[in-house]
């Protein structure tokens, strides 16, 4: 007979389980150009997920194959920090290098978890068919092998709590500081985005930790647990919503074009904005190839129209550095990075509109590599002088 918390246990971990699938099958129709950082939302929601299956497991099996099924669940809880973590480094374009490094520590935490269950196994009462577990705490007065493995699990757990939150709040102050030189309504709506996930994030995860450090030296709490298992639910649905209404999550910004972090292609600045002497100066025949392969580019591949384009990643298409690409886009062509991608994807877009009537606009602005309805508005605006609803009426 189940009792009152597990019948709410149980609820809330199919809610969840169901949300986290749903959530990845969000973030997997974002097509591949999407993908880049969504993944990593994908292994956190993954991750989350299986906490949900164990939570659905545990009233239905008997206590000893729950204890069996640990090394399988636990280890998922040391992805959640990093796939947060590596989430964050994508979106602010501070690429991690050999990213499944973050997530070797999941084979010692199974190894260890898996010493734990065969310990603990000696401690089961077997009653017939079912076993009554006699708990197992840190119990420092005890001799026992077990609350030292324990221990030292708990341990790696909080540090790479402090570890990766020091890393995500890093990572995201460097995001917003990109997206400062977007647009002003691009700039407010992803730092929204951004600071919700980055405090909902930080709260739950520290709810999540005390709680299991409470569950472990002081006393098991279900009702405690019960709860933050419903803050990921809601998590996850406010997740869920943000994806429905921003397909891409976000847009990076322009750091180049910006004088942002990166190194400064010119020597100084008017107020005005406009360059005052070249420091990446580019010759004739360098600045022709240059034009050529933009050309080649924007013709023949769909690099103008992946969400996540940034300029180093379109310098390394063309072959050069990022500041001579965007010195010849400045002197040459007369215009920013930044403006430069979103006239080839209007362009794009104008003739979707034209020969796709049946597609919504939403559908081609994504595809076109805008993140919102919003922001595909303002550029195709700010391009052709009307809103793009307008232009398939006045062209159809």
């Amino acid at each position: 007979m189940l009792e009152t918390v597990d019948i709410l246990f149980l609820i809330v971990s199919v809610l969840g389980a169901a949300q986290a699938i749903f959530l990845i099958v969000l973030l997997m129709d974002k097509e591949k150009r999407g993908l880049a950082a969504n993944r990593w939302l994908m292994v956190f929601s993954f991750s989350v997920g299986m906490s949900f299956v164990d939570d659905i497991l545990d009233p239905l099996i008997n206590p000893l194959m729950n204890l069996y099924l640990v090394p399988v669940f636990a280890p998922f809880f040391f992805a959640f920090f990093p796939s947060i973590y590596l989430y964050f480094c994508e979106i602010s374009g501070v690429e991690a290098s050999r990213p499944y490094r973050h997530f070797l520590v999941l084979f010692p935490v199974t190894a260890a978890i898996g010493l734990l269950v065969y310990l603990k196994r000696a401690r089961m009462v077997v009653d017939g068919e079912y076993g009554r577990d006699d708990g197992l705490t840190i119990a420092f007065s005890s001799d026992g092998l077990a609350e030292f493995v324990l221990l030292g699990t708990v341990i790696l757990f909080c540090i790479s709590f402090i570890v990766y939150m020091t890393g995500i709040w890093l990572r995201a102050r460097h995001y917003r500081h990109q997206t400062d030189w977007q647009t002003q309504a691009d700039s407010k709506r992803l730092n929204r985005w951004v600071t919700e996930l980055l405090v909902g994030m930080t709260s739950l995860f520290t709810v999540f930790t005390l709680t299991n450090l409470f569950d472990l030296f002081v006393l098991q709490s279900e009702w405690l647990s019960l709860a933050v298992k419903a803050a990921f639910v809601l998590v996850f649905f406010r997740m869920c919503q943000v994806i429905a209404q921003n397909p891409t999550l976000f847009v990076p910004s322009d750091p180049i074009d910006a004088v942002a972090s990166t190194a400064p292609v010119f020597e100084g600045m008017r107020k005005d904005g406009d360059p005052l002497t070249p420091r990446a100066f580019v010759d004739d025949e360098t600045a022709a190839r240059i034009r050529t392969s933009l050309d080649r580019i924007v013709t023949g591949r769909d690099t103008m129209f992946d969400p996540l384009l940034t300029m180093p990643k379109l310098a390394a298409e063309v072959g050069v550095s990022p500041n001579q690409l965007s010195f010849v886009l400045n002197r040459h062509l007369g215009k920013s990075f930044f403006d430069f991608v979103n006239q080839v994807r209007i362009e794009k877009a104008s003739r979707l509109l034209i020969g796709e009537p049946d597609r919504t606009i939403l559908d081609i602005a994504t595809s076109v590599g805008f993140n919102s309805k919003s922001t595909f508005n303002q550029a195709f605006k700010k391009v052709t002088g009307i809103t793009p609803s307008a232009y398939r009426q006045k062209n159809t």
